[in-house]
């Protein structure tokens, strides 16, 4: 089964449309990666980076599987206008939900703590059990 009777297959049994199937897919990823990687990095701002770069290569291979028809035959010089717009567009689909959570998360305080979490148990000295 080629890329794109996948993908024909997942929009007719979901119902979604394919920007919105670009858009879950972005954020999909997205999140998966940073719980994935969440035991190889402990600092969140490296971890949200490289699933940034993660979610970008997925869209731009997703895109690449999208044209590989036209690009393997004509090179990408054969890639029409309407191709390179529909393209541009799925990118933007996918990665910006991605590109927007990373930035909040970078340049405000929002996904900050706003205090120190609490110890559950509190222990007063070092022998109580």
């Amino acid at each position: 089964m080629d890329f794109t009777a996948f993908k024909m297959s997942i929009i007719e049994a979901t119902g979604l449309a394919k920007d919105a199937l670009h858009i879950y897919v972005g954020i999909g990823a997205y999140f998966l990666c940073l719980m994935l990687l969440r035991p190889i990095f402990k600092k969140q701002g490296i971890r949200s980076f490289i699933a940034l770069v993660i979610v970008t290569c997925i869209a731009l291979l997703g895109e690449y599987l999208d044209n590989r028809e036209t690009i393997e035959s004509l090179g990408l010089a054969g890639l029409s206008r309407d191709q390179i717009t529909a393209s541009i567009r799925d990118l933007i689909n996918t990665c910006l939900l991605s590109y927007v959570l990373y930035g909040l998360n970078k340049w405000t305080k929002i996904f900050h703590p706003t205090s120190k979490p609490a110890s559950l148990t509190k222990r007063h000295k070092k022998t109580d059990y």
